[in-house]
């Protein structure tokens, strides 16, 4: 069977970053949290555990030592919050998301109605939300119906986005209001994860993507690659690897979400390899 590699693997440089930070910052020692997972990798989450990296939900539970920022951003508020409490804070916030709520308050200056195409509930549209307070957010070309009057607007989009189309929705709004400001802040990364998954999906029988179940960035390339006519199989490690995914496949793809790290996808790859030797 011949194992076709997707060109961009591991980690994608906003989770690099952050990782960096994370080792840097439980190294230094005291108690460190962070508000959610460090990243959506079972794997990464259980290594940091290991180090002392505390995981809290809310600001409320933290009441000493260094708070740590995920690539995600966290809302003005918390940091607000934090700063009160007297807390540490350690800002690993991704380029690409910070990039984000600089346009939307340079275009909220320019007098432009603040439109986020993006989930509401993901914590980067939190963050993004909360330095434009009274922004819109929709996810689908059809939510702009709904949406009020407004003499202009500027739109951004969650850097991982994922879903309705950015250039159809900008389109839409077009034909809506006088005046549409759109920056694509789609991550770079991203974008290039999705075409290959997009493109070697056609070049293969059955596509392994692998990367945490709660990575919403992860599952949408594994729905990508079936909507390419590929088998898909979203797994989290190489245990999960199935012998009769591989049976009588001659050609199988294999890529990784953003926060995968690349010494994971090569362990899938190997186990992959093992399995279709014993297949044949």
């Amino acid at each position: 069977m011949q194992i076709k590699k997707a060109k961009t693997q591991g980690f994608c440089f906003g989770v690099a970053i952050t990782l960096k930070k994370a080792e840097e910052t439980v190294a230094a020692g005291g108690a460190v949290t962070t508000l959610g997972h460090i990243v959506h990798n079972p794997q990464m989450v259980s290594e940091f555990e290991e180090k002392g990296l505390r995981n809290a939900s809310s600001v409320e539970e933290v009441d000493l030592g260094t708070l740590f920022v995920r690539a995600h951003g966290l809302p003005v508020e918390v940091f607000e919050k934090a700063g009160e409490k007297g807390l540490t804070i350690v800002d690993a916030t991704c380029p690409m998301v910070t990039k984000i709520h600089v346009q939307a308050e340079k275009l909220r200056a320019d007098g432009y109605k603040i439109i986020i195409v993006g989930d509401p509930n993901h914590p980067e549209v939190k963050g993004t939300l909360s330095h434009v307070p009274g922004a819109w957010c929709i996810q689908t070309p059809d939510d702009i119906e709904k949406l009020p009057r407004a003499s202009k607007v500027g739109v951004v989009v969650q850097s991982t986005w994922s879903g309705a189309g950015f250039t159809e929705i900008v389109q839409k709004l077009a034909a809506k209001y006088y005046e549409v400001r759109a920056v694509n802040t789609i991550c770079t990364d991203t974008h290039n994860r999705q075409s290959e998954a997009a493109q070697l999906a056609k070049e293969v029988e059955v596509m392994v993507v692998v990367g945490g179940k709660t990575s919403a960035n992860t599952k949408h390339l594994a729905e990508l690659s079936m909507s390419q006519g590929a088998r898909a199989y979203h797994i989290e490690g190489p245990d999960e690897l199935e012998p009769q995914w591989f049976e009588g496949v001659q050609t199988a793809g294999l890529m990784s979400g953003a926060s995968t790290p690349g010494w994971l996808v090569d362990q899938v790859e190997a186990r992959m390899e093992a399995l279709s030797r014993r297949a044949s």
